[in-house]
């Protein structure tokens, strides 16, 4: 379980309070079968299209050969990362990586991200790969910043006709 902090969240009208700041724990895990409902709750807020429903969920939770990691605050699941992981050949491939809206930008994807390929260079896995919208910038900077590299572009990935860029890391 890997643990980190956060700065406070802002009032829901951006007011500041002339007060010290309190500190927000959060706390990664390995997902369990009672956090289906939470995932399918952050999989909605998160993504208007391209989003899972419960019956794949609970098929990527429970039986298919992945790995499911939750970032929680409180009990609250504000953050996921699922990884399939294939049979007989060492690469992995990241499937859905996801924060709630009112804590990106707060190092949480960068953390699970971390956790997830630290996992997979015990596994013994080699590379890791995955796709990201050709016009998604931000999640584009962070797997650069994790030393993903440019492998491909996939035209018409998503369901919407959006083109996407297949990246790969060496672990």
């Amino acid at each position: 379980m890997k643990r980190g902090t956060l700065p406070p969240r802002n009032e829901s009208r951006g007011i500041r309070y002339p007060c010290t700041p309190t500190v927000v724990k959060w706390q990664i895990r390995s997902a369990a079968k009672e956090d289906l409902d939470s995932l399918l709750g952050l999989e909605n807020i998160c993504f208007k299209e391209e989003k899972f429903h419960r019956k794949q969920l609970k098929y990527l939770l429970l039986k298919a050969r992945s790995i499911v990691l939750v970032t929680e605050i409180s009990g609250e699941i504000i953050g996921s990362i699922i990884i399939l992981l294939r049979e007989r050949i060492l690469n992995a491939r990241i499937y859905s990586l996801n924060v709630h809206p009112e804590y990106r930008r707060r190092g949480i994807a960068g953390s699970l991200m971390d956790t997830a390929l630290d996992i997979l260079k015990e596994k013994g896995y080699d590379n890791v790969t995955l796709e990201v919208g050709i016009n998604n910038s931000v999640a584009q900077n962070l797997y650069r910043s994790k030393d993903f590299i440019f492998d491909k572009k996939l035209s018409n990935y998503y369901k919407n006709g959006d083109d996407a860029l297949h990246l790969m890391r060496k672990l």
